[in-house]
């Protein structure tokens, strides 16, 4: 039989310890240079270079791992490095410059030994991950600078 002084020192522990699996593990953010860090955004620029109908490389914001999960920030460059001219895309009617984003944002899980997209936003003006936060329970600090 536990005595109570055992009881209540486990009941403190598990008070002071993460409650769930999510909130041990530890959010990675991604180096420049890192393996894991390329095949990620190879994976992102298919659906950029698909919608812009341009080759692209990435001004990375953000590039963080949770687990299974990835999330990149970025801001889709051309090749040469420069800013998109959105006006001479197809998304030219609905691009304003001083009111749009630049930015795409992208919601990975590793399968297998690569990675898939789960969800992205492309050139968003909300905070879009919110949703995700709350659809596939991950920690907001995975979509947060720190």
């Amino acid at each position: 039989m536990l005595s109570r002084r055992t009881i209540l020192a486990a009941l403190a522990l598990t008070a002071i310890l993460p409650s769930t699996r999510a909130e041990a593990q530890s959010i990675v953010l991604v180096p420049r240079g890192a393996p894991e860090r390329k095949a990620i955004l190879d994976v992102v620029r298919v659906p950029v270079e698909r919608r812009l109908g341009i080759k692209v490389i990435f001004e990375v914001e953000r590039l963080a791992i949770f687990g299974d999960w990835a999330f990149a920030e970025v801001h889709p460059r051309t090749e040469a490095g420069g800013r998109i001219d959105y006006r001479r895309t197809r998304y030219a009617r609905d691009y304003v410059p001083d009111l749009d984003s630049d930015l795409v944002l992208v919601l990975l899980r590793r399968s297998g030994a690569s990675w898939i997209v789960v969800q992205e936003a492309f050139l968003p003006t909300d905070v879009v991950w919110e949703e995700w936060v709350r659809s596939y329970k991950l920690p907001r600090r995975l979509f947060l600078q720190e």
